[in-house]
């Protein structure tokens, strides 16, 4: 194994899609595919469930922290109404700041305890589905008793957007550590300067001097210590509101030199009644990998999701680093959807109303407010003739 010294430290950001109604409705699809199945004497073909991929995740972590005895790791999971870091545990053992100054042993993976590891992302995990379910029954709970406002966008999705908003302010967090005490995404003004992280830079052994000249030969060598990418596990569908926050993060990624791969796994499910499919990929994830430089994969429905064959497919394709990604035969992105999309329906448009607040984009103009920020809609005639024109204060 290459030692630290001779190659760089990788930080690795899991973003998992959590969603519970998701999720419950592919444990309904297993247990009657499995039992199907099972009256056959054939073993289960899939979908996967939570289970399955929160094994494969842990399995994922513990390959990529013996990978270099510094390598860093960090979860983030992602439900319909809310996003955190799950691992490592804010205030527990084996916290964000010994995560980020790493251990003093040298041993292989120190920074990332397996154990540790598996008891706070399974813990995360439980603590945001039963906040997400209280929190379901508390809205249906309002709405049944008053009627569905009308002026809403569909997000039934996970904050995917809020997730990764996350998962780069804690990239950036490592990066101003690992530059000694420069911001990832300063460029020349060393102006301002964290002094609350001197303690870690002199642990880490950061090289803070008030010479200009040695401020930016460590800005220039910093981008070779250390490398940070992150990991979109996604499940559920897009949320159309989200695009916007989406693609600003998936433009900051790349200013900063952030690789962002994305996994999406579908259910392969087909509604008996309308003949409705679930969505086989994420066209909005797709855009950010694309942008980002990354590796999109749609896991293949059947017993690639199932048990240990989900852990091999995630391994194969998302544990390389990035710097050797192009001596390997990985899953390239050839036609990637960049149209317009409408933000209440999701389908893909050519002509659109565009809110001029928030930029949202509509198939059909609101009829009081912008579906996305609430801004009221107001009507004006044009000056040749009966045409309206969307226009929102």
């Amino acid at each position: 194994m290459a030692s630290s010294s001779s190659s760089s430290p990788n930080l690795l950001t899991l973003i998992i899609d959590i969603t519970p109604s998701t999720w419950g409705q592919r444990n309904i699809i297993r247990s009657a595919k499995d039992k199907a199945l099972a009256a056959k004497n054939k073993s289960s073909a899939g979908p996967a469930t939570l289970d399955d991929v929160l094994t494969a995740i842990l399995a994922v972590g513990v390959s990529f922290s013996c990978l270099n005895r510094d390598n860093a790791l960090v979860v983030i999971a992602a439900t319909e109404y809310e996003a955190a870091v799950i691992y490592p545990r804010k205030g527990g053992e084996g916290s964000m700041e010994s995560v980020v100054m790493g251990g003093s042993s040298g041993a292989c993976g120190e920074r990332v305890d397996a154990g540790l590891m598996n008891d706070y992302v399974r813990l995360g995990v439980a603590e945001l589905i039963n906040r997400a379910a209280e929190r379901s029954e508390k809205l249906n709970a309002e709405e049944g008793n008053k009627e569905k406002s009308q002026a809403t966008v569909s997000n039934k999705g996970a904050v995917i957007a809020s997730a990764l908003s996350i998962a780069l302010c804690t990239i950036n967090r490592f990066m101003v550590a690992h530059h000694a005490g420069v911001s990832a995404l300063a460029d020349t003004s060393y102006s301002s300067q964290r002094k609350d992280d001197e303690g870690i830079l002199a642990l880490m052994g950061g090289k803070s001097s008030s010479s200009k000249q040695q401020q930016q030969q460590s800005q220039q060598e910093a981008r070779g210590m250390i490398s940070s990418r992150a990991l979109i596990i996604q499940a559920s569908q897009d949320r159309t509101s989200d695009y916007n926050a989406l693609m600003n993060c998936a433009f900051a990624a790349n200013k900063s030199d952030i690789v962002i791969d994305g996994c999406f796994i579908p259910s392969g499910w087909k509604d008996p009644s309308d003949g409705k499919e679930d969505p086989k990929t994420s066209p909005f994830l797709e855009q950010i990998v694309d942008q980002t430089k990354g590796v999109y994969l749609s896991v293949p429905s059947g017993a690639a999701q199932v048990g240990g064959a989900l852990s091999e497919v995630l391994m194969s394709v998302f544990l390389p680093p990035p710097n050797i990604r192009t001596n390997m035969n990985l899953p390239k992105l050839n036609n990637v959807d960049f149209r317009a999309r409408c933000f209440e329906t999701g389908e893909s448009i050519d002509v659109a109303q565009i809110c001029n607040q928030c930029l949202s984009i509509f198939k059909v103009k609101p009829k009081d407010k912008c579906l996305t920020c609430g801004a009221k809609v107001k009507k004006r005639s044009s000056s040749k003739g009966g045409s309206k024109r969307l226009k929102v204060s």
